[in-house]
């Protein structure tokens, strides 16, 4: 059997289901566990031969690999690339010294790309609409479209310098700032010109210079101070033509784990001289900042950020000054790694406003959309608070969801298509490695069984999407395949009455019609036995004509892991590399669903691909009365083959009639949830 592409990308980890991390004895004994139940000689099957060969050369060359500190340490840096490059190989191993030297260069060429990535663009774009006509309009006559008041642009990059060392003035890094920046309003305005230079010293301190010209001409310097380890000082001197000599002190001090304090001092200029004092405290899921300031404006300002999820934040500011009260509630959510998006509803007197806010990469744009110049203007505050709540919920549930989801579903079919010779070939290597596990999975299984521990029911690995939809259905097909099964016996009695009944009646008959009957009925059951054994069990999902399944699966696998009613899957590998795994969906989101019982009582629990996890313990109890049924049915009768397979032969433990389960049902271990069979 040929060794398809994605074969290469297994991980010698994986594939003896040892975590990244594991100790010499751990993989010695991972491997003998295998060697045992792969080894060609000990296959007690002969048509597994070739199989358990091919399989057994695979995890022979994981632990030449990981048995080999030098070659473990080569693999660990450098992958497979670094293997086949001939570090591995006899006399090509190279010395100490030269991997030493290589991993210098290594890392020079590593410093070299981080400085070219460490470039930072960032830059704040501001476009406030007045859209007050729109929502209430004056008069009939006036128009309703809404007006572009004011534009603020800015945009700037921080170059990192190369440091030289200038005495006691070393510098640990150089940065230099570029920039600009336009203001319009009412189509009005002007822009600058933005400059800086900053210097990190060695003895926790820096100094910076800034320089604008154009619409707002600014030099500034600015020196600060890491006092110890808890607080720093900074001294801030500006320059303005019109304003003159301006002086700024701020002190900040760690005043425990998650309380912070902030001092301000302005000296000047006169007109924006003050003080503030601020503090901060900061846990896993919440900040709450408060600031009071006295001098040019004078009032208190409190502001609450709340991380309701993973990718979801809530905010609340209120604002207390001698120029009015303003309220701001709002939350903002992370699409990825780069790009959050977020809504606030702004409320003071100046009006309610509604500011749509999109951050991607250090880019900020931000809408203010002025909707009512009254605050009180109670039927636009209860619009601007429900609406955009309610437009996003109906956008991602009604439009954005599926769209999203029917891509990603297309776009998995045409790789499954494109592949579908590769991931034929890795669905049959994964049904021979689940026959040749089956003995001992079996013997674990019925071990399980009758100390009350794991049991696994059923185990499905692949597209995230088909895993899901696969499980929302297994109650319902499990149901009508019971009952299907159990109405089989008196469909079969009434049939050979009704055979019976007409052979009576029957006088005569043509041999040859009955002959050529019995012919074509053979036939018939012969290519549906054929089309169970090209659909590969329990691999459902979408599999069909040109196109694989896109699920598979891995219920012998997931058993033969079960150790003194324990599963242990490591993170750092995709699942699809460990044995009697394979890759049903390729470039798609894949996650691993287990249904299992433990002390008798029914469990489920989904995995994503490189999450690591451990059952029973992350196993989530089931509630729904039919899914329960279904998995104690399931595990009822896995441990009544286990059973029956443990105390015979081991040619009858090696004989399975289906290679992908632990029993056979109705001759596809999943026809019933695939509905490839008509009945259970």
């Amino acid at each position: 059997m040929a060794e398809s592409p994605a074969d290469d990308e297994r991980s010698y980890y994986a594939l003896l289901g040892v975590s990244p991390g594991a100790s010499d004895d751990e993989i010695k004994r991972a491997y003998r566990q295998l060697a045992t139940t792969l080894h060609p000689d000990k296959v007690a099957n002969a048509a597994y031969h070739d199989e358990a060969a091919l399989l057994f050369t695979r995890i022979q060359e994981a632990y030449e690999v990981l048995s080999d500190p030098q070659q473990r340490d080569i693999y660990d840096v450098y992958g497979k690339e670094g293997l086949a490059a001939g570090l591995q190989l006899g006399d090509k191993l190279k010395t100490r010294d030269e991997l030493r030297a290589e991993w210098e260069a290594f890392q020079k060429q590593q410093k070299k790309a981080e400085l070219e990535a460490s470039v930072n663009y960032r830059g704040v774009y501001q476009f406030k609409i007045d859209a007050t006509a729109l929502v209430n309009p004056y008069a009939r006559h006036v128009a309703r479209t809404p007006e572009l008041t004011n534009i603020y642009m800015t945009s700037g990059l921080d170059v990192p310098l190369e440091s030289r060392d200038w005495g006691w003035l070393a510098s640990e890094q150089d940065v230099a700032h570029l920039g600009g920046l336009v203001n319009v309003r009412k189509n009005v305005g002007g822009g600058s010109f933005l400059a800086g230079y900053k210097r990190h010293f060695a003895d926790f301190s820096s100094f910076e210079v800034h320089g604008a010209v154009g619409l707002r001409t600014l030099l500034s310097a600015q020196h600060t101070v890491q006092l110890s380890p808890e607080s720093s000082a900074s001294l801030v001197a500006s320059w303005q033509p019109n304003a003159g000599v301006g002086l700024q002190f701020v002190s900040t001090r760690q005043l425990s784990p998650t309380l912070s304090g902030e001092y301000s001092w302005v000296v000047g200029p006169l007109e924006s001289s003050g003080m503030s004092l601020g503090l901060t405290r900061r846990t896993d899921k919440l900040m709450l900042t408060g600031r009071l300031e006295v001098g040019a404006v004078t009032g208190l300002v409190c502001r609450a950020v709340r991380q309701l999820s993973a990718a979801a934040t809530g905010r609340l500011a209120l604002k207390l000054t001698t120029a009015g009260i303003e309220l701001d509630v709002g939350g903002s959510r992370r699409f990825s790694e780069t790009a959050t998006a977020g809504c606030a509803v702004t409320v003071g007197l100046q009006g309610i406003t509604l500011k749509l806010r999109y951050n991607r990469a250090g880019h900020l744009f931000e809408f203010p959309i002025l909707l009512s110049s009254s605050p009180l203007d109670w039927p636009t505050l209860a619009g601007a608070y429900l609406l955009p709540p309610l437009l996003y919920l109906a956008g991602r549930d009604l439009v954005v969801g599926p769209l999203s989801r029917g891509i990603a579903a297309r776009r998995s079919r045409t790789e499954r298509q494109q592949q579908a010779e590769v991931i034929r070939a890795a669905l049959a290597l994964a049904r021979s490695a689940a026959e040749l596990m089956l003995p001992v999975a079996r013997r674990r299984l019925d071990k399980e069984q009758r100390h009350g521990g794991l049991v696994v029911a059923l185990a499905l690995y692949g597209e995230e999407a088909a895993v899901a939809q696969m499980a929302k259905e297994a109650p319902q097909r499990w149901a009508a395949a019971q009952a299907a099964a159990a109405a089989a016996p008196e469909q079969d009695a009434e049939r050979q009455a009704s055979q019976q009944q007409q052979q009576g009646e029957q006088q005569q008959g043509d041999a040859q019609s009955a002959s050529e009957a019995a012919q074509h009925a053979a036939a018939q059951q012969r290519e549906q036995q054929q089309q169970h054994q090209q659909a590969p069990g329990g691999d459902g999902g979408g599999g069909g004509g040109d196109v694989p399944p896109a699920v598979a699966d891995v219920t012998v696998a997931v058993q033969y892991m079960v150790e003194s009613s324990k599963v242990v899957f490591h993170k750092g590998y995709p699942k699809s590399g460990l044995m009697g795994f394979c890759d049903p969906a390729p470039g798609a989101a894949k996650a691993l669903l287990v249904y299992f019982t433990f002390k008798g009582r029914p469990y489920r629990t989904t995995i994503s691909d490189s999450e690591g996890a451990s059952l029973p313990a992350r196993g989530v109890a089931v509630e729904r009365e039919a899914e329960a049924e279904m998995v104690l049915g399931l595990a009822t009768q896995l441990g009544s083959a286990a059973a029956a397979g443990a105390g015979g032969s081991s040619a009858a433990l090696s004989s399975a009639p289906s290679a992908a389960s632990l029993a056979s049902l109705s001759g596809s271990s999943l026809a019933w949830l695939t509905g490839e069979a008509g009945s259970g």
